[in-house]
């Protein structure tokens, strides 16, 4: 039975990166950001500005999400990380913890979401997840992150607009 919370406690570090490892998308580099930013939260909490949901199965982390407001912007937040066990994509558990945010951010008056992601084709899973749950891709920067490996921008509105 997979049970959901929404803090981290310290132990989480260290299974977040063996699960970030797992998936065999991430950089070094990149799961190094990820854990400054675990690392800001597990010191500051939630004054960090940063919130997480993560999902377990027999009290082992199987996946986690992310995020926190966009700086300088009045209702926009980011999706920073997610990450779902390799052996488990595709059964559900990223679209849990995706609503869980998207719930949490609503709650905090959020009106659209952001994501970023590369456009390399180990990436084309995380992509499709993206458009399954209806983010719109609104963007690519050719280039972005390395010659050829552009930033992919997706959003969600929670309170689109009004048609005109």
């Amino acid at each position: 039975m997979t049970t959901y919370r929404n803090t981290l406690i310290n132990s989480d570090r260290k299974v977040i990166k063996a699960l970030l490892e797992s998936t065999r998308v991430f950089y070094d580099f990149e799961i190094d950001v990820a854990l400054e930013i675990i690392d800001t939260f597990l010191n500051q909490g939630e004054t960090s500005g940063y919130y997480f949901y993560v999902a377990e199965q027999d009290g082992n982390v199987i996946g986690y999400v992310n995020f926190g407001p966009t700086p300088c912007t009045r209702a926009s937040w980011d999706i920073y990380w997610m990450a779902v066990k390799k052996d488990l994509q595709g059964h559900g558990l990223g679209t849990v913890l995706m609503k869980m945010a998207e719930d949490k951010i609503a709650e905090m008056n959020g009106e659209n979401i952001w994501i970023e992601t590369s456009s390399r084709p180990d990436y084309l899973p995380t992509r499709t997840f993206y458009l399954k749950t209806a983010y719109a891709q609104v963007s690519e920067l050719r280039d972005f992150y390395d010659k050829g490996d552009n930033k992919v921008i997706f959003v969600k509105y929670l309170n689109p607009y009004p048609s005109a």
